[in-house]
């Protein structure tokens, strides 16, 4: 979630209140209020998860990340493409893990997002592998990549957030098609939101349609203690793996 939604969100829950502070029937002040609630709460809520997620140096956000790489099941040989990319944290930890590899990360980075190619960029240097990681924009939609062409794909809870396909299937299908035969990916995301991918059923065979010969599911709360104000947020959270 980009971190400017907590200032829309309180600003949503002011101004209602404010508006209340001029001359109006009891039903709309009611409304009024009730909104002004309802945001402030939602607003409580993503500052929690913020809060939850960055302390301890990010350790449950790792945790995440971590599983899908051991998900993988790659041996580092040829070009790995994290779709999605965000802050580069996942390119760059495939990076410093398979140093003779070449790290592709792609991402929109839209304007909601305090995420840039420069970012990642930064980052990668600091981190010391500047010279097999890459970084380029581009929508997870349309790869600006050839059939075939990485080794392995990772994502993290990207292909729910496109805005450009109005099924989030295509995205996915898009990402598949660069990957070779023999090629190993790793997805995570809400694919057990059917509004967002349909039934599960049908998503697992749309795999098999996309030239995927072995897909396996694992559902990271197995591994992970949350709370169940986390586990009720991911309870639609799976990693999608195998092999093309």
């Amino acid at each position: 979630m980009p971190k400017n939604l907590l200032g829309f969100l309180l600003l949503l829950s002011i101004i209602p209140a404010l508006i209340t502070l001029f001359p109006l029937i009891l039903i709309i002040e009611i409304i009024l209020w009730v909104l002004a609630g309802l945001f402030f709460l939602l607003f409580l809520f993503i500052l929690y998860v913020y809060f939850v997620f960055a302390k301890n140096d990010n350790k449950l956000q790792n945790l995440l990340w971590d599983i899908v790489l051991e998900k993988l099941s790659w041996k580092g040989n040829g070009k790995v493409i994290d779709i999605g990319t965000g802050a580069g944290a996942i390119a760059i930890k495939l990076a410093k893990r398979f140093p003779n590899s070449e790290v592709w990360g792609v991402d929109n980075w839209g304007k909601g997002w305090n995420y840039s190619k420069n970012l990642c960029e930064k980052n990668a240097s600091i981190e010391g592998v500047s010279d097999n990681a890459i970084f380029q924009k581009a929508s997870a939609s349309n790869l600006p990549f050839k059939d075939n062409e990485f080794d392995a794909i990772v994502s993290n809870f990207v292909y729910h957030e496109v805005g450009d396909v109005k099924e989030k299937t295509d995205a996915i299908e898009e990402s598949l098609r660069i990957l070779k035969k023999d090629g190993k990916f790793a997805l995570q995301d809400l694919f057990l939101h059917e509004k967002k991918f349909g039934k599960f059923k049908n998503l697992t065979s749309k795999f098999k349609e996309w030239g995927v010969r072995e897909i396996n599911s694992f559902n990271p709360l197995v591994e992970i203690k949350m709370n169940w104000i986390l586990r009720l947020m991911f309870r639609n959270s799976l990693i999608l793996y195998g092999k093309k």
